[in-house]
């Protein structure tokens, strides 16, 4: 009798302790440390461990079931190293250096489409539709890249050292990069639902601010262009920090624009007395017209969120300026100087040789 309420209270202490063990493991995953990078690991904790518990329950030999087990996993993972590092290499941090790079042309792009469709001439507008609506919609990849974004750079923290990338290389930087991104590429979703909003600001109202917007879409691209082959060729830029002093100019320009931008228009309205005397010489006068409160916000929303990416893509900036010093991207002028140094230096040895030839004839 006694045997049996010694071995009833062994295994009801064994269930006990599997239970806080499992739940312990299980709740922990919902600590946001633990589940950016434990994640994975504690969910086969959870299973290895029921199962060799629950097992041990009905099997005698325990240590051998546990021992097959931990070896199972310890094959399984040597051969998933062997294959993702040596044999078919896939590296994480690659595939989001890259990302982070594509995502800046994509935005670069959505620009860039949004000034043919919005601010082109009537006559160049059919014939490059199509591909400035393809180009619009880049923005919305950056929009829903937050996920991949994420998990690529966890992964990449357990990386060794690859190609171009050291061990310790700043990839919580990429995510900053990425919210930026993010920030920006809502600012030129809104941009596109005006376009395809029912009221259209019309034409007599943009034609005096076409080329201001315009270009103040051209410069903003070439930023985000000029970040792009920053990023994947990881060099310094010279020509960045004069684009950016071109994107302030343009938003300026703007400004200045808008200072001068009448409230009122003046829109050529035909005469009631010329109608009423079809025989008098035709002339239409010109009178003031109050503009429409539609469309005085319509202009009003698309100038400021023009100059609103224009800030938040001074903010993309910061953070892949912050990403080149930390991650030491070469410096651009110094290899251009020792280009010419070693052109310089070439030049001279072959005068100094042809001089020695002279000297030797003589």
């Amino acid at each position: 009798m006694d045997c049996c309420l010694i071995n009833d209270w062994m295994d009801v202490n064994m269930f006990i302790h599997v239970f806080l063990a499992a739940a312990a493991a299980t709740f922990s995953r919902f600590i946001p440390t633990i589940k950016a990078r434990f994640d994975y690991g504690a969910m086969i904790f959870i299973l290895t461990f029921s199962l060799v518990s629950v097992s041990g329950y009905r099997v005698d030999k325990l240590v051998e079931l546990a021992h097959e087990r931990v070896s199972t996993i310890a094959i399984g993972a040597s051969i998933c190293i062997f294959i993702t590092m040596i044999l078919c290499p896939v590296w994480a941090g690659t595939e989001l250096h890259h990302l982070i790079s594509n995502n800046l042309e994509k935005l670069a792009d959505s620009l860039e489409g949004y000034g043919a469709e919005n601010f082109s001439v009537d006559g160049s507008k059919n014939v490059h539709e199509k591909d400035s609506s393809k180009r619009l919609q880049g923005y919305k990849c950056v929009l829903n890249s937050k996920a991949a974004e994420e998990s690529m750079a966890n992964f990449a923290r357990w990386e060794p050292a690859h190609g171009k990338f050291n061990f310790r290389h700043p990839w919580k930087q990429y995510l900053k990069i990425g919210a930026s991104m993010r920030s920006c590429a809502y600012c030129i979703e809104t941009l596109h639902g005006g376009i395809n909003s029912n009221t259209e600001t019309p034409e007599f109202l943009k034609k005096p601010l076409n080329d201001v917007c315009m270009r103040l879409g051209t410069s903003s691209s070439k930023v985000l262009k000029e970040m792009s082959s920053m990023i994947k060729t990881m060099k310094k830029s010279t020509k960045l920090d004069i684009l950016v002093d071109e994107m302030n100019s343009s938003v300026e320009g703007l400004q200045n624009a808008l200072k001068i931008f009448p409230s009122y228009q003046h829109i050529p309205t035909p005469d009631p007395a010329t109608e009423e005397a079809p025989n008098c010489t035709e002339e239409t006068s010109l009178k003031p017209t109050a503009l429409s409160l539609m469309e005085i916000v319509q202009m009003a929303t698309l100038t400021s969120l023009l100059v609103e990416i224009a800030s938040r893509i001074e903010g993309i900036v910061e953070e892949v300026k912050e990403l080149a010093t930390q991650a030491e991207f070469r410096d651009e002028s110094s290899k251009k100087s020792k280009q010419t140094q070693t052109k310089i230096n070439g030049n001279d040895g072959n005068e100094h040789e042809v001089t020695v030839k002279t000297l030797q004839q003589v």
